[in-house]
């Protein structure tokens, strides 16, 4: 192992690992700090050689986030990708610098709850996702021995509130919404099938079969083929725009380019609606209310929304109060039929 001054001024160790010629600096532009540092780095070149770590690992977090971001945009769905980009723009300043082999459970136990302080612990937990998920492929990747984030729990969020529209409140919006065709379909087949943000955007042609009324979603967020049936009121809206297509996806601006500023549109129909605290999610909490307000059992409910726990599914079953009235009103019956009002005639005042 030598030491060598590059032209930058910095010092290099030079050596050889798995019979090639390698260079690796030492950080420092003074010799004598430079001799101090080679021990270290002699040191950690031989851990790394025993646990089978590549000689070309990225050294960096940093330098390894850059090669996650290439295989997230190449595997992963566009709007995961997007997630991961965001995500490290708030991990890469406190590891960034830190060698990837080097970062422990402890130093992310404490982005973690720094990261706590300053937004909600669901945006929190998304960024340790992405931790999680970046030292699970590092691992796959034999750049580290073992994920230092696996163990780390993730922080408790309150349930989110389940709003949904009134009556009013949806008439009011999709009057909004009318004055721009594209966003009121939207809105309309979000009403009619509580399907998710994403799984509308990215819905196609090839998912709708009109002849057996039903729509085929293969990318969901919990990876699984949901089907979900065409309403006689959802069937026309979807004809219309089946005639006037303009490509491949179901919502799309009249000139064929995909539709970008729906968000924006959407949020100025519910101002202009007076529906106040209300997400474009929240549509899909509407469909699921109605279902349940209308007697449909949570079983259905659950299926249609593809929710895998039926936990997801119970926030709404306090909406059927009229299921609760005719069981109570049953076990009633059931109990007057014994004989068991006769306590209470014979305790009349």
């Amino acid at each position: 192992m030598k030491l060598y001054r590059y032209t930058n001024g910095r010092w290099y160790v030079r050596y050889t690992r798995n019979g090639k010629r390698r260079m690796l600096s030492t950080g420092e532009t003074d010799k004598t700090q430079a001799l101090l540092k080679v021990g270290e780095i002699q040191r950690r070149i031989e851990n790394e050689t025993a646990q089978g770590i590549p000689a070309d690992a990225p050294r960096t977090f940093a330098a390894y986030a850059n090669e996650y971001l290439e295989y997230s945009k190449a595997h992963k769905k566009i709007s995961s990708f997007r997630r991961d980009e965001t995500s490290l723009n708030q991990i890469l300043p406190a590891f960034g610098d830190m060698k990837l082999s080097e970062i422990t459970t402890r130093d992310i136990e404490q982005f973690q709850t720094q990261r706590s302080l300053k937004v909600a612990p669901a945006t929190a937990n998304r960024d340790m996702e992405t931790i999680k998920h970046m030292m699970n492929k590092a691992v796959d990747w034999n750049y580290i021995k073992a994920n230092p984030a696996r163990q780390i729990k993730r922080l408790r969020t309150p349930p989110p509130p389940t709003r949904f529209l009134s009556c009013e409140e949806r008439d009011r919006l999709l009057f909004e919404c009318s004055a721009n065709p594209m966003l009121w379909a939207i809105v309309f087949t979000a009403l009619e099938t509580g399907m998710r943000r994403g799984e509308l955007m990215g819905l196609t042609w090839k998912d709708i079969n009109f002849e057996r009324r039903s729509i085929l979603l293969m990318r969901t967020k919990n990876n699984e083929q949901r089907m979900i049936p065409i309403s006689d009121k959802l069937l026309p809206v979807l004809e219309r725009l089946n005639i006037e297509r303009k490509g491949q996806t179901v919502f799309r601006k009249p000139d064929g380019r995909p539709y970008g500023n729906w968000r924006k549109a959407f949020e100025t129909a519910c101002n202009r609606a007076g529906v106040v605290d209300f997400r474009f999610h929240d549509l899909r909490h509407t469909f699921a209310s109605y279902l349940v307000m209308a007697g449909v059992d949570i079983r259905t409910v659950q299926e249609l929304l593809g929710h895998k726990d039926i936990k997801m599914t119970l926030r709404y079953s306090h909406l059927s109060r009229p299921h609760l009235l005719d069981a109570v009103n049953k076990g009633g019956t059931n109990l007057a039929h014994k004989g068991n009002t006769a306590v209470f005639e014979s305790n009349k005042l």
